[in-house]
């Protein structure tokens, strides 16, 4: 049921292979899961992340296209009804797409075969039209829509995926280029007539919404010329269980002239479309961030990349290895999700350190605490013992050790009476003591010599002992 127009369907010509270092450094290969006129489709695990990619392998020469613009389209699309590009990695024999993976399965496997409710239709079939508004605004067209091409994942958003095809168009230009598959393609891709971009995605988009309502194809025929004949004439019936709304929709955009058929404005204007809903804003795609994500940044350097690389990687779009690992990390916060290499760095304030000097540490590393993590020592205070000085003179003793704070707590009064008297005893210590406060006081008059506590006070001569002030 399925035919390229132009015989543009090319059987690769080798098994294509994820053996090669490249790739097997940084992901290990699941399960096959499909295959294409032009690619392998494989899942995929991130070593790092664990996380579960898609992979689409492209073999070189095994299609008679020079360069392929799927990688070009995908690098520029970020919305969140098409699916991410991670990573591109080129080798000598082959091209590896790296993607988000949802795990829902395609669009055909939650359609019933006598159409979805109209309700599900609606929401679907509203996201499908989100991401077509959107790569049409970007001057990009799909060409090649189908259910197959869409995806949906756990939460039942759809994804588009699959922009082999795609190209970028301008106002006024038709596009000579004749192929997708035979029960989606307009009338005029079927007369080989050159034609503009957007009224046939128009076209598919219309035949998916039929599909969706009620199982089956709008054009259906036992061959491929009959099938082409109804296509051009543009002859369908629509069941009667699909609503009146939905039946006006479908004959707006299955139109055979294309200059008829509704832009993607209007379809997402429909009374239909826009039931139990305000009307989509006319800008619905993503604005892409300037600056990457301090917090995903902190989380890489811990796992080992260079912060001024993954920046620059991230900035300009590179879609190398740091940045697939940033895009899957950026990938699991927005969806929710855990991964064992996925750890939230602490924050830490500091107006003077950049926001990468601090990290938290992996739970292998040894609990040695880090520079930012160190707690300032308390102030000293003048209830605080303090710390003994020595004498200055070497014709006078050094204070007795009587004359020094007591360690043991509560001491009798007989000891506290005869270690307070201790000192006076002692021939010349008021002279020691009366030179000792001296330079102190030579001390606090040298602005080099202040301390933080001593900017606003004066440092006390003789600080009273706790044990004292009882």
């Amino acid at each position: 049921m399925r035919d390229q127009c132009s015989q543009s369907r090319v059987e690769l010509q080798e098994q294509s292979s994820c053996s090669e270092p490249a790739f097997t450094d940084h992901y290990m290969v699941l399960k096959d899961i499909g295959e294409g006129g032009f690619a392998q489709l494989k899942l995929a695990r991130h070593l790092l992340t664990g996380t579960q990619v898609a992979v689409k392998v492209l073999a070189k020469g095994a299609t008679k296209f020079t360069l392929l613009s799927e990688p070009e389209m995908m690098a520029e699309l970020d919305h969140p009804n098409v699916i991410h590009l991670f990573q591109v990695m080129e080798t000598k024999k082959y091209l590896y797409l790296i993607m988000e993976h949802a795990g829902g399965g395609e669009l055909w496997d939650f359609i019933p075969t006598t159409g979805m409710d109209e309700e599900e239709a609606r929401r679907m079939f509203r996201q499908i039209g989100q991401a077509v508004q959107y790569c049409h605004q970007k001057g990009i067209v799909h060409l090649d829509l189908k259910p197959e091409n869409v995806v949906v994942d756990e939460e039942r958003n759809v994804k588009l995926i699959d922009f082999g095809l795609s190209t970028r168009v301008t106002a006024g230009k038709k596009l000579n280029k004749f192929f997708g598959t035979l029960l989606y393609v307009p009338p005029e891709i079927i007369c080989h007539q050159e034609y503009e971009g957007p009224p046939a995605d128009i076209w598919s988009l219309g035949v998916v919404l039929y599909s969706m309502l009620t199982g089956i194809w709008p054009f259906e025929a036992s061959t491929d010329s009959k099938l082409k004949k109804l296509i051009r004439l543009g002859r369908y019936i629509i069941p009667s269980h699909v609503s009146k709304e939905a039946k006006s929709l479908i004959r707006e955009i299955l139109k055979v002239d294309p200059k008829q058929r509704p832009t993607i404005d209007q379809v997402m204007g429909h009374p239909w479309l826009t039931q139990g809903e305000e009307a989509p804003p006319s800008s619905p795609g993503e604005v892409l961030p300037k600056l990457p994500d301090l917090t995903i940044l902190k989380t890489m350097i811990n796992m080992g990349y260079d912060h001024y690389n993954t920046w620059v990687s991230v900035v300009r779009r590179k879609f190398n290895d740091a940045m697939a690992t940033y895009r899957i990390l950026q990938h699991q916060s927005t969806q929710g999700e855990a991964s064992t290499a996925q750890v939230k760095p602490k924050h830490y304030p500091g107006p003077k350190d950049p926001p990468w000097v601090c990290h938290k540490k992996f739970p292998s590393e040894p609990a040695l605490p880090l520079p930012c993590e160190q707690q300032q020592q308390p102030a000293r205070r003048a209830s605080m013992p303090t710390i003994t000085l020595r004498c200055f003179l070497k014709d006078t003793l050094p204070p007795s050790p009587a004359s020094q704070p007591d360690p043991v707590p509560s001491p009798s009064p007989s000891q506290e009476t005869s270690r307070r008297q201790a000192p006076d005893r002692i021939p010349g210590w008021k002279r020691v003591r009366r030179r000792i406060a001296k330079c102190l006081r030579q001390l606090c008059c040298i602005p080099c010599f202040r301390g933080p506590l001593s900017r606003k006070r004066v440092v006390p001569v003789e600080t009273p002992s706790p044990d004292r002030q009882n």
